[in-house]
């Protein structure tokens, strides 16, 4: 699936607005209800295509002799430079926005106008993104808000981390024209990242931003910063739904029933004892064991979303794989593994996948989740058995659950998550 940029949020409001405006002065009638679905092509066959549209259905759309057939640029904001293209240029892959009207029978869309971005234009871009969210971002728990000053202080793993101190803090001021997106209610994914304001950012977010840091590293000014309250619970299994993909669980900070679902994005895995054993040091302050470090993994990649340039699984995430998005989810930062945080995502990779069926009454998990508005139902990000040291090493009457730094990039972006901004 594609991955969703962040600047096509703007860029396709842009394009539509002008496409609209074309319509109504070339098309009449058809453009006075106008119908623009946008999404990526599936299918092409002779006079027509199958679109997947970004709310989630397909849509067979007429391609009739003389449709005009425009493609632009990523990054484009209206038509001045699209350059006209024939039919058989639409690939599978491309990004589309369709205007036209309801065929009619009702069951298809008679385009009037398509335009065009490549999918090969879009890779490009997407890589682009990717390299600079890796050169130019930072990640980190917030751990207090200046309203007035519209600055926030997060907390960054030390690489590598250091026992009893395994973070330092960063201050972070917004740029004029910086884009503040928030993670929606159970979904990690980049393309579901709403427009957000400072005001909705607390104390225990994880953020990720992209922009500049001063030469001491104290400081850094963001241009695009994506926030999301997550929650890390510890829990034991009541009962399973496996069909269903469901399981419910007691939440054993609170004691209260959570029924859990789980997704195509939600990374389900059973640590191996080692790996459990060396989180549950980390946590408890002690220095990793010789030898026992995750592997050191590449950085990860920038978010990606974003109506125009690809919808989809967002990776992880501003989906970006590089500044990855860092923290325990809602208790704050805690231990880190050898290398930082992208570690804990390349060592998961290499744990046993965990089936829902598998699980019996009594069996400890650990769940990772946004924050959704009802605090007894939540959607898996990732879903982790085998964690009866970690849950052992939680400090007695806390209701912090502790995984070492978070990133948001796991789970819930699919293909390594990220943006052509967080992944």
């Amino acid at each position: 699936m594609k991955k969703i940029f962040m600047f096509s949020l703007i860029t396709w409001a842009g394009l539509a607005l002008a496409l609209g405006a074309h319509g109504q002065a070339q098309t009449g009638a058809a453009s006075a209800t106008p119908v623009r679905p946008i999404g990526v092509v599936t299918q092409i066959q002779s006079g027509s295509l199958t679109l997947h549209t970004d709310a989630g259905h397909d849509l067979a759309v007429q391609l009739p002799d003389g449709v005009a057939v425009l493609r632009v640029a990523p990054g484009s904001k209206d038509l001045k430079t699209a350059d006209k293209i024939s039919v058989s240029e639409i690939s599978s892959g491309d990004r589309v926005l369709v205007q036209g009207k309801v065929s009619d029978d009702g069951k298809s869309l008679v385009a009037t106008r398509v335009v065009v971005m490549s999918k090969t234009d879009l890779a490009a871009v997407q890589q682009a993104e990717r390299q600079d969210w890796q050169k130019r971002g930072i990640s980190g728990v917030v751990k207090s808000l200046d309203p007035q000053k519209k600055e926030f202080t997060i907390s960054v793993p030390n690489s590598p981390p250091t026992p009893g101190n395994p973070t330092h803090p960063v201050l972070i001021s917004l740029a004029p024209n910086v884009s503040l997106l928030r993670y929606a209610p159970d979904s990690m994914k980049f393309s579901d990242a709403k427009p957000s304001a400072f005001e909705n950012m607390k104390a225990g977010d994880q953020v990720r931003a992209l922009g500049n840091k001063s030469d001491d590293g104290a400081s850094f000014t963001a241009e695009k910063v994506v926030s999301g309250t997550f929650r890390n619970i510890g829990a034991t299994v009541i009962s399973v739904d496996a069909p269903a993909g469901s399981v419910t669980v007691k939440d054993l900070s609170t004691s209260k029933t959570v029924l859990v679902r789980t997704n195509a994005d939600s990374r389900m895995h059973t640590l191996p004892p080692f790996v459990a054993m060396m989180i549950a040091r980390l946590n408890s302050g002690a220095a990793p064991a010789s030898g026992g470090g995750a592997p050191a993994g590449g950085p990860a990649g920038p978010p990606s979303g974003n109506a125009l340039a690809g919808q989809g699984r967002a990776g992880g995430s501003p989906p970006p794989q590089g500044g990855q998005p860092s923290g325990q989810g809602r208790g704050g930062p805690g231990g880190g593994f050898s290398g930082g945080p992208r570690d804990f995502n390349q060592m998961l990779d290499r744990t046993p996948p965990l089936k829902l069926g598998d699980l019996k009454t009594g069996d400890a998990l650990i769940v990772v989740s946004t924050e959704g508005a009802d605090p007894s139902q939540v959607t898996a990000i990732v879903l982790l058995a085998g964690v009866e040291p970690i849950l052992a090493a939680q400090p007695k009457g806390s209701s912090q659950m502790i995984l070492g730094q978070w990133n948001m990039g796991m789970g819930g972006g699919g293909e390594g998550g990220g943006e052509g901004g967080p992944q």
